[in-house]
């Protein structure tokens, strides 16, 4: 049913027109018509390729194959994004305790199912694994700074991070010099490398079936950095109120460090961006977490000024800062306003994007799509006539990317919606 939509077969011609709309929209100029970004779950793409869960985790050779079929079975007029095969989880934590090694901080800052066999980390649990053979992975993060470490993680960040905190995280490196972590550092090296090379193979595959890439790494949200990956979010609400002096100064000096590594990584992706992918975009991902979780007082407060000047400076380095904000962030909206306009990605979980275009106009490219059940449970005539209604309220003035839904669609939902979708794409998203 999808081969029968596949009408472009001029790979060359269907980069070159998916490349200039997607620049222009993340540059904030109109482009042809409304970009799709189909989100699948991996749930969702393991049912449809014939795997299981656990082999898009930990089977390269599966990931590849699976890729394979997702973007030649839908690479189709309609969706222009390449669709995410495989499971990475933020392992943000690696960006600023490897910070002077930024291309090892890169390449660590995505934990997959193979680190997390090597290193045995305490943060994420897999399918296959800790967990059912089809379950999604999750990442359940943990208490690995006590609260009267603070002044540890202010005083001495780096060396805090990589002598306490790592061996707590990591049971392979328990035991820092330890016949164990030396081998598990050389294992990750080896895997490292494995990651690397289908990582190029993949690249060569969507470049072949007409797919842009986009440089992109992963960022740092101050306080989600200590919630996430130091003191896990019970933990640290606790702390703002108990310990908020403690809390702020150490937001001040995960900030002060992200910002050293922006200074650093940036430059080196414009310049993979600009030689290798013959774009000027390049992608700062940031996924909120706290941010639905605090109330305004206390977001203004903790979470928002450090936030602000990390993404200020990612926008004046040069780099489009891609937020996900998480849950609904309607109450935080007008504090968007304050970043430069026009230089600046949002994709919404829950927020209506109705109220979003209504304060934010154009200040901003946003994201996001229709409600989950819709896609996933409704008729493709649900589908097709929610998109269009969408379409009409959200599309104009420009700067507008469909993502399906604002959460990843379940194993359950229909191809034939997602067809829906992209006809209600081609037919009412033009400009």
């Amino acid at each position: 049913m999808v081969k029968e939509l596949m009408v472009e077969r001029d790979y060359e011609e269907i980069f070159k027109k998916r490349k200039e709309r997607l620049e222009k929209v993340y540059s904030n100029k109109r482009p042809d018509r409304v970009p799709f970004e189909l989100f699948p779950s991996l749930s969702w793409i393991a049912r449809y390729v014939g795997f299981s869960n656990a082999d898009l985790c930990f089977n390269y050779e599966a990931i590849l194959r699976a890729n394979m079929k997702i973007h030649s079975d839908f690479n189709i007029d309609g969706i222009d994004f390449p669709i995410r095969v495989g499971a990475v989880l933020d392992l943000s934590l690696m960006l600023l305790a490897f910070m002077d090694y930024p291309d090892m901080a890169i390449s660590l800052s995505g934990l997959t199912g193979p680190m997390h066999d090597i290193l045995r980390d305490r943060y994420s649990r897999w399918p296959g694994r800790e967990l059912p053979e089809n379950a999604e992975p999750q990442f359940i993060g943990g208490k690995f700074m006590e609260d009267n470490e603070y002044s540890r993680l202010a005083e001495d960040s780096l060396g805090f991070l990589n002598n306490v905190v790592l061996p707590r995280v990591f049971e392979a490196l328990s035991k820092p010099s330890s016949p164990e972590a030396h081998a598990a550092w050389i294992r990750l090296g080896m895997e490292l490398q494995k990651r690397y090379d289908n990582d190029l193979r993949r690249n060569d595959l969507l470049l072949k079936y007409g797919w842009p890439v986009f440089p992109t790494a992963l960022g740092v949200k101050p306080l989600d950095y200590i919630s996430d990956h130091l003191r896990h979010p019970t933990n640290l609400m606790i702390d703002l109120y108990k310990r908020p002096g403690d809390v702020l100064r150490a937001v001040n000096v995960i900030e002060e460090l992200t910002i050293k590594f922006l200074r650093t990584i940036v430059p080196t992706l414009m310049k993979a961006a600009q030689d290798t992918f013959k774009t000027k975009i390049i992608i700062i991902a940031y996924p909120l977490h706290l941010n639905s979780m605090l109330s305004p007082k206390m977001y203004d407060k903790f979470y928002w000024p450090s936030l602000k000047r990390v993404l200020i400076e990612t926008i004046n380095l040069g780099a489009v800062p891609s937020i996900f904000f998480e849950g609904d962030h309607t109450p935080h909206l007008e504090t968007i306003l304050e970043l430069p306009k026009g230089k600046v990605y949002g994709m919404f979980e829950k927020t209506n994007l109705r109220v979003v275009r209504k304060i934010l106009g154009d200040h901003i490219i946003i994201g996001g799509g229709i409600p989950t059940s819709v896609f996933a449970y409704g008729s493709k005539e649900q589908v097709f006539e929610e998109v269009c209604k969408l379409l009409k309220d959200i599309k104009e003035p420009g700067g507008f990317i469909f993502t399906g839904t604002g959460t990843p669609l379940p194993s359950g939902a229909k191809v034939e919606n997602i067809l829906a979708a992209v006809e209600a794409i081609k037919k009412y998203g033009t400009y």
